[in-house]
């Protein structure tokens, strides 16, 4: 409402400042001036007269001018932001749980269980032929304190080094950099890092076993998507919290990870032994992320359609708007024997040029808004991607100059009476 009022306002105010005799004569034409094309003579000398015409009356009309590119701008960029989210969003499960989280389930291993049921279960894990390799690991919920607040973080110790690249991935999200885990300080997944306000070199504060505050430095800042992890070494465990607490977790990988039904059988199995409490599948895990963002689907479409409804609608107004404006010129251009092709393409050609620059600004304000919006929506224990892929600003240039040429079709039927 306040934007409809505002513009009529505005649009009032002028006419009715004028006087009345003013208003009854017919617009005259808008004077046209030199543009900055003319100064440079080897592109302007090369242009033919439409094309110079073309330039020419861009500039004459600036108040269309900017309300077009600004128009197809704002509508590319709901677009851009409409794919955006598809490809932030769909993408997490398939990162998180195949190339950062690269085992297939995690026991988790009953508290009140002796160390011979305990060693039973580890005895059952190796001699199995469908499972490929396991690693036990300490996995504890603690109270982290940074900068920027407090968090819940879920801190992850091997017991041995060697193989956790096996199934941990820890990189950099950006530059793909491998980080090894080490004693000189944690790896803190990207997201709780920002949560906390932590930086690689700095540290942050865990509550340990005891309810103490133990200051841990931090190495690295990794990649992740889903919940808020840690990883620390059992030297720098020891090292700071005094002594290495046993694993309450054993992860396994099965020898064929494709398929889901053998490592829920295999877990099933697994569950057998009394020192096994519960297993997570990471299969599992996935669908049920991707179900859960599923819901969006509607949401990303509805975006994308009514941005491009909207482009069509603003493109057709201002068309229409510039054609009603421009009656007499262009009847002039009929008179000295202008085709009704030829006085078309001397209108559209300026289209083509303003839907080019509101698309060039589309992809700007599109890729702000995106960032914006992913980091707005985000909940506090996961993480969204922050990539647009190129396919996505293809398909809504495409989709813009789709709307743009449509209006065109239209428009020429006008022009032709």
């Amino acid at each position: 409402i306040a934007c409809t009022l505002m513009a009529t306002i505005f649009a009032c105010y002028k006419e009715l400042g004028a006087q009345p005799s003013e208003l009854m004569r017919p617009p005259a034409p808008k004077v046209g001036k030199r543009v900055f094309l003319e100064r440079i003579p080897f592109i302007w000398k090369r242009l033919n007269f439409s094309w110079k015409s073309t330039v020419r009356n861009l500039m004459r009309y600036k108040k269309r001018f900017f309300m077009t590119i600004f128009g197809i701008g704002g509508c590319m960029a709901l677009m851009i932001v409409g794919y955006g989210l598809r490809d932030s969003v769909y993408e997490i499960a398939d990162i998180q749980y195949s190339e950062i989280q690269l085992y297939d389930g995690m026991l988790v291993l009953n508290e009140d269980a002796s160390d011979a049921e305990v060693e039973a279960l580890k005895k059952d894990l190796s001699s199995r032929s469908d499972v490929e390799e396991s690693m036990d690991v300490y996995m504890k919920k603690h109270a982290a304190k940074g900068e920027n607040g407090t968090c819940e973080v879920y801190l992850m110790m091997p017991e041995k080094l060697e193989n956790f690249s096996d199934f941990i991935h820890t990189r950099n999200r950006i530059t793909k950099e491998a980080y090894t885990l080490g004693d000189e300080g944690i790896i803190l997944a990207e997201k709780t890092a920002k949560m906390l306000g932590v930086k690689s070199g700095e540290s942050i504060t865990v509550e340990s076993r005891d309810g103490e505050d133990v200051e841990v430095p931090v190495a690295e800042i990794c990649e992740n998507y889903m919940q808020n992890f840690a990883y620390i070494s059992p030297g720098l465990y020891e090292k700071l919290f005094g002594s290495v607490p046993e694993a309450n977790n054993i992860l396994f990988k099965g020898t064929d990870s494709s398929d889901e039904a053998a490592i829920e059988k295999t877990g099933q199995e697994l569950l057998k032994n009394k020192a096994a409490l519960s297993v997570t599948y990471i299969g599992t895990l996935a669908e049920r992320l991707n179900s859960m963002l599923g819901s969006l689907d509607v949401v990303i479409v509805v975006l994308i359609i009514s941005a491009g409804m909207l482009a069509f609608v603003v493109l057709y107004n201002l068309n229409n708007i510039n054609i009603n404006e421009r009656k007499r010129e262009l009847a002039t251009l009929k008179v000295l024997g202008f085709f009704d092709g030829e006085v078309s393409s001397y209108v559209f050609r300026e289209n083509v040029l303003l839907t080019v620059f509101g698309c060039i600004l589309g992809v700007v304000l599109g890729s702000a808004l995106h960032r914006y919006v992913i980091t707005t929506v985000e909940i506090e224990s996961y993480m969204f991607g922050r990539i647009i892929k190129l396919p996505s600003y293809l398909i809504s240039i495409a989709i813009t100059f789709c709307f743009s040429i449509l209006v065109n079709l239209l428009m020429h039927f006008k022009l032709k009476k």
